[in-house]
């Protein structure tokens, strides 16, 4: 059979095919895009339980929270709904200030961690799936100079993690 005739006459078909063939693509690869983002937020929560355990060196004490974890869970949906809709309505300064809030490693990876998998928008649209803080704020969402300035507020208190 030949394959050009048979989608002239039956477009419909060919229509069809081609809309599950790129339909099955999609789920394939948004899978695979999915899986980074779930297995970051698993190694954040693994991390948060190796730093609840870590002795300071300088001081000798095991690292503590500076605030709750549920205090944590506020400052992470400020910041998602300072970014969650990308160029319009979005409070870029505010999501700069409430990062800048952790005072250590363990409340930047409780906070992280609070923050789990968030989807943000593009003028009310679905930009891309469903992402962790260090996705959201890699991918754009602060500028290279707010980046730069909460980096250095990060190195004054001895975090380690850099963005």
């Amino acid at each position: 059979m030949n394959i050009k005739k048979y989608v002239k006459e039956n477009p419909v078909v060919a229509v069809a095919v081609i809309g599950g063939v790129g339909y099955i693509a999609y789920k394939a690869i948004s899978g695979w895009i999915k899986k980074p983002a779930a297995k970051q937020l698993d190694s954040i929560k693994n991390e948060v339980q190796v730093l609840e355990k870590t002795v300071d060196p300088k001081t000798g004490v095991t690292m503590k929270l500076t605030r709750s974890a549920g205090q944590w869970k506020l400052v992470a949906d400020s910041i998602y709904n300072s970014i969650k809709y990308s160029a319009v309505s979005d409070n870029k300064a505010n999501a700069e200030f409430q990062l800048k809030q952790p005072m250590n490693d363990l409340d930047l990876a409780t906070l992280i961690a609070q923050y789990g998998t968030k989807q943000l928008y593009l003028f009310g649209i679905p930009d891309g799936d469903k992402m962790t803080l260090i996705g959201a704020i890699s991918s754009g969402e602060l500028s290279k100079d707010a980046l730069n300035k909460i980096n250095a507020n990060y190195a004054t208190k001895g975090i380690k993690f850099r963005w």
